[in-house]
């Protein structure tokens, strides 16, 4: 009888726990529905239809539904230049970074172009890097680049006269550059993102490299 009453008891104060949880969910759900309905009555509740980012997107990234989508934002909240649909977008490239469940405006894309040329026997690489990494972000379309990567075990050229693809500033001090790769190089440019540290270096206008590096 002992046993059956600890048994009786132990359900009892089981259903007393769920019954709390439940009841402090649903207070929970009540005060976060309150204060979404207090911000629209603060901000106008009107809402529009726009696209956000699902994650962090780097510069030279192209927009799309692996990135992000389309939510509901009050009116009154949105930023200037607030893109209103995926489709408007979808396939252009950043010319800066844009945080996860930020709205996307049309200032992201300033100066980019979805037109992007990559040469047979080639791969588009992005890249972002500290500006004074990449000659104080004075790079431009058209220049040929030497990359080096910098880490514990030294210091190394793994490309020569790559040829820049597109270029722009990325977040903060950071600034991106898409890089036309040769097919062999792709691999190491792209290990040596993750293990090394890259500068970007342009020579001088005498200097005889590839066109595209390899």
């Amino acid at each position: 009888m002992k046993r059956r009453g600890m048994l009786a008891l132990s359900l009892l104060f089981g259903v007393v726990c769920a019954l709390s949880v439940m009841a402090y969910l649903s207070m929970v759900k009540g005060q976060v529905d309150d204060a979404r309905a207090e911000a629209m009555s603060r901000y106008g509740g009107d809402q529009v239809e726009v696209c956000v980012a699902t994650r962090d997107i780097a510069p030279g990234e192209k927009l799309d539904a692996s990135n992000a989508e389309v939510r509901p934002w009050l009116v009154d909240l949105l930023p200037e230049g607030a893109v209103g649909s995926l489709a408007a977008k979808d396939g252009m490239r950043l010319t800066s970074s844009i945080g996860k469940g930020e709205v996307v405006t049309e200032q992201r894309f300033s100066g980019s172009s979805d037109s992007l040329v990559v040469p047979a026997g080639y791969q588009a690489v992005g890249l972002e890097v500290e500006s004074a990494q990449a000659v104080g972000g004075a790079l431009s379309v058209g220049n040929n680049i030497d990359v080096y990567a910098v880490s514990a075990s030294g210091v190394s050229c793994i490309a020569r006269g790559v040829s820049v693809l597109a270029c722009g500033s990325g977040s903060g001090s950071r600034s991106w550059v898409t890089l036309a790769v040769a097919d062999e190089g792709v691999q190491e440019m792209i290990a040596a993102t993750q293990s090394a540290s890259l500068y970007l270096t342009l020579p001088g206008s005498s200097y005889e490299g590839s066109s595209h590096g390899a």
